[in-house]
C-alpha cells in the first residue's frame, strides 16, 4: 500500500457540515484520498445508486437540492479537504439511474427497453434471478443501433476504433466528469464498471485525463471475471478492485488474480466496505480476526480503503437505501492510532508496499504432494496393491496434524528481495519452526519476537512478517 483511501458513508454522517468535524480525523490517521458515495438526487426507491438528476443533489446532505446551493456547500467543503492535503474521490454511476431519472422522460432513446418497457439490471443468486426494479439500464454503446454481440465483437477485433459516436449520451457523460472535475473532485470511483462499453471508458478516461492528467479512475469490478477486468484495465482504468477480504490463504484463485493485475495496473483493497458486513459481526466479534484482515489487506494492495465505522466496531452493514445519521453507532472500540500504524508501518517497507509476487508455500507444497501422488499412481506395482491399507493409514495419519499456519512469500518488484508472511488461523497460541523456513528476524507490526533461535511464539490470528536468511529457498 502506497496510498490509502477513507470511504466517507455521507448517510451516517448527515448534512455536510457535519463531514467536515470528521476530515482532521481521518487526516490523523494518514489516509490521503476521501472516497464519497453518491451525492446527487436520488430516485423514488431512495437509494444512493438510483439517481433522479444527475445535476441536483440529495437533501440529505445539503442545504438545498438545487445545483447553486449544495455545489457551493460542496466546494467549500472539498477546498476544505484540499487545504489537509486530502484529495476526493466520488462515486459515477453511469451503468444505470433510477426508473423516475430525468433522462427516462427527456431520452428514453438513452435506456436499453424492450417492448417499450424500460430494462432492470439483474444478477443470478444461486440460482435464482435477482433483479433491481428501481433501476433502468443505460445503452451506452457507441450505436446504440447495434445488438450487444456486435458490439461486443466490434470491441475484440479493433484495439484502436475511431468510429464516429452515434450515441448522444456519451456526450453527457464527458460533459459530467468534466463539470465534476471542476468541482474538484480528483477521482472517480466507477461503480459497475465492468457492465460499461470498453470503448466508452476509454473516451471518457482519455478525455478526462486531457483536462486534469492527475486525475484517477477506480473500477467496481468484484465479482467480475478475469476477461471483463483486462478490458476495464486495457480502457484506462488506474484502479481495479482486489478480493483479498475473501482470501482463505489457501485458494489459488486470488494469487493468480493478484498476480494479473498487479502487472498491468494498480489495486485497491479493502477490509469491508459499503457493500459487505462489517468485520466485528463477519467474524462473530473476533477482534484479533478484525486485526489480521485490516494488517492483510494493507500490504497487498496499491491503496488500502476503510470504510466510516470500520475503526469504531460499528456492526451493521452501510445502508445506501434509507440510510440516516440515526444509523450512527456507539463506539465499540477504537483502532485509529492502530489503522495510523499500519498506514506508517507498510509505507516504511518496500516490500510490503508494492505489490511484488506472491508465492504461496502451502499451494506449491500441495501441488508437490499432487504431483508426488500421481508419480506414484503411474508407477504402481503389485507391492504397493499388497500392502494399500498401510499407506493409506499413513496418509490419514498424516492428514490428522493439520498445520495452524498460513505461509506466503511476498517478493520485491525486482523479485530480489522477499519476506516470509505466516498467519496463524487457529485461535490457539501456537509454535513455529524457524529453522525450517530459513527465518532470520521478526520485523512484524507488533509483538515483535528478538533474538530468534528455534521457534517463534505465534499469537492466535497473528500476522508475523519475517526476513530470511539468504541461504533460503523453499520455494
Amino acid at each position: 500500500m502506497r496510498v490509502s483511501g477513507y470511504n466517507l458513508f455521507p448517510p451516517l454522517l448527515g448534512h455536510i457540515k457535519n463531514w467536515y468535524g470528521h476530515v482532521d480525523r481521518i487526516k490523523s490517521m494518514g489516509f490521503e484520498w476521501i472516497y464519497i458515495n453518491p451525492i446527487t438526487y436520488p430516485g423514488f426507491s431512495g437509494s444512493l445508486y438510483a439517481t433522479k438528476y444527475y445535476y441536483q443533489y440529495n437533501p440529505s446532505f445539503f442545504t438545498s437540492s438545487s445545483q447553486n446551493i449544495a455545489e457551493k456547500e460542496l466546494r467549500d467543503f472539498i477546498f476544505y479537504c484540499h487545504s489537509k492535503q486530502i484529495k476526493v474521490m466520488i462515486d459515477l454511476v453511469i451503468n444505470h439511474s433510477s426508473k423516475d431519472c430525468n433522462l427516462t422522460y427527456e431520452h428514453i432513446e438513452w435506456y436499453k427497453t424492450k417492448d417499450g418497457a424500460l430494462q432492470s439490471p439483474g444478477a443470478w443468486d444461486n440460482g435464482k434471478w435477482i433483479e433491481w426494479g428501481d433501476l433502468a439500464i443505460f445503452n451506452n454503446k457507441r450505436d446504440p443501433n447495434k445488438k450487444d454481440e456486435e458490439e461486443t465483437n466490434k470491441e475484440s477485433n479493433n484495439s484502436e476504433n475511431n468510429d464516429e459516436i452515434l450515441n448522444p449520451i456519451w456526450y453527457y457523460w464527458n460533459d459530467l466528469i468534466k463539470h465534476n472535475l471542476d468541482l474538484g473532485f480528483e477521482g472517480f470511483r466507477c461503480d459497475a464498471a465492468y457492465k460499461v462499453p470498453k470503448e466508452l471508458w476509454k473516451y471518457l478516461i482519455d478525455n478526462a485525463k486531457e483536462h486534469n492528467k492527475n486525475v484517477i479512475f477506480f473500477a467496481e469490478s468484484l465479482g467480475c471475471s478475469i476477461d471483463d477486468t483486462e478490458k476495464l484495465i486495457d480502457a484506462g482504468f488506474d484502479y481495479v478492485a482486489s478480493s483479498a477480504k475473501w482470501w482463505d490463504y489457501e485458494g489459488e484463485w486470488f494469487v493468480e488474480q493478484y498476480d494479473l493485475v498487479r502487472k498491468k495496473c494498480r489495486q485497491i483493497a479493502f477490509p469491508s466496505n459499503h457493500d459487505t458486513k462489517r468485520l466485528i459481526t463477519e467474524y462473530d466479534g473476533n477482534i484479533w480476526r478484525v486485526k489480521q484482515t485490516f494488517l492483510f489487506t494493507a500490504i497487498v494492495c496499491d491503496m488500502w480503503m476503510i470504510t466510516t465505522g470500520d475503526e469504531y466496531g460499528f456492526i451493521n452493514r452501510c445502508n445506501v437505501v434509507g440510510g440516516s445519521e440515526k444509523d450512527y453507532e456507539n463506539i465499540s472500540y477504537d483502532l485509529s492510532e492502530y489503522i495510523k500504524n499500519i498506514i506508517k508501518y507498510v509505507k516504511q517497507n518496500n516490500i510490503l508496499a508494492d505489490c511484488g509476487e506472491i508465492v504461496s508455500l502451502d499451494i506449491e507444497e500441495k501441488k508437490k504432494i499432487e504431483k508426488l501422488k500421481k508419480e506414484s499412481e503411474n508407477n504402481l506395482n503389485y507391492e504397493y496393491h499388497e500392502h494399500h491399507e498401510y499407506y493409506d493409514d499413513n496418509s490419514k495419519e498424516e492428514n490428522t496434524k493439520k498445520d495452524p499456519f498460513r505461509k506466503f512469500y511476498k517478493y520485491s518488484l525486482d523479485g530480489k528481495e522477499k519476506l516470509l508472511i505466516v498467519i496463524n488461523i487457529t485461535s490457539k497460541e501456537r509454535l513455529l519452526d524457524a529453522n525450517k523456513y530459513g527465518i532470520k528476524y521478526d520485523i512484524s507490526f507488533e509483538n515483535v519476537v528478538n533474538n530468534i533461535i528455534d521457534t517463534v511464539k505465534i499469537l492466535p490470528y497473528e500476522l508475523k512478517i519475517f526476513t530470511l536468511r539468504e541461504e533460503t529457498y523453499w520455494v
